[in-house]
């Protein structure tokens, strides 16, 4: 009876961390972009868009949700060539280099993709 009670516990618990790291995820200030899938290469996502200045350009993705990767395969040929909206987040984080400085890195994570055709 234990045991059940401490699983049950677990799952809550599990459930409530997943369901806030998303939520966190979506408070932060996210863009939105209409874009095509390029390529992934082993490390980032590589979509092509429209920029501000109605010129095209190449926007890197570091990361991507999990739910994401589930419902698009990003890694396989599939979806290459394919047009998505592409909400993400920009994030900024320090490292300290060899010479003991601080360097600042921003990357961006993909939040949320709707494939378009």
């Amino acid at each position: 009876m234990k045991n059940s009670k401490n699983v049950v516990f677990v799952l809550i618990t599990f459930f409530f961390c997943s369901v806030t790291a998303n939520t966190q995820a979506l408070d932060k200030d996210t863009e939105t972009i209409t874009g095509v899938f390029d390529s992934f290469d082993g490390e980032h996502f590589i979509f092509s868009y429209t920029n501000e200045e109605d010129e095209e350009d190449v926007i890197v993705f570091a990361k991507a949700n999990s739910e994401i990767l589930k419902k698009f395969n990003l890694s396989s040929e599939k979806f290459m060539s394919k047009t998505f909206n592409i909400t993400f987040i920009t994030e900024t984080e320090t490292e300290i280099d060899e010479d003991g400085d601080e360097q600042e890195y921003s990357f961006r994570t993909i939040v949320d993709l709707e494939l378009l055709d």
